[in-house]
């Protein structure tokens, strides 16, 4: 009979465990880092409206708005400096929509208004600043 010549070096199984477990927990940071957010997903799209402002009716007027906006998504802030209210509209964002300062809010004087994109947490576009708000 004919001997083979067999090799019998090979990885050992401890350095072998070791190995596998050190690919399960890189796996595993992965997809953590992937499902909290931290890699991956998408970029939430700030949308983008224009105001047409009327100083004399104390009124802004949606002129454009992306397909879709949602009010609900919009946190509306008024302001006279020492005082700060709140509008909330719900539905979905269209041409001709109007705020108007002198029955939406109760804050007086000059007030500033200010738009913010609550999951972005982003402020939208330019502040609108009237005079005489009663």
């Amino acid at each position: 009979m004919e001997k083979k010549n067999q090799n019998r070096n090979a990885v050992s199984a401890v350095i072998g465990v070791i190995i596998m477990v050190a690919i399960t927990i890189a796996m595993a940071a992965v997809a953590y880092a992937y499902f909290t957010g931290m890699i991956g997903g998408e970029d939430e799209i700030v949308p983008v409206i224009t105001f047409t402002p009327s100083e004399a009716e104390n009124r802004l007027t949606v002129t454009t708005s992306d397909v879709d906006t949602n009010w609900n998504d919009i946190n509306i802030t008024f302001t006279n400096g020492t005082s700060y209210d709140y509008l909330e509209k719900t539905g979905i964002v269209s041409a001709g929509d109007t705020i108007d300062l002198d029955i939406d809010q109760n804050v007086t004087g000059t007030v500033t208004v200010t738009f913010r994109h609550e999951p972005t947490n982003t402020m939208m576009g330019d502040s609108y600043t009237f005079q005489e708000v009663s």
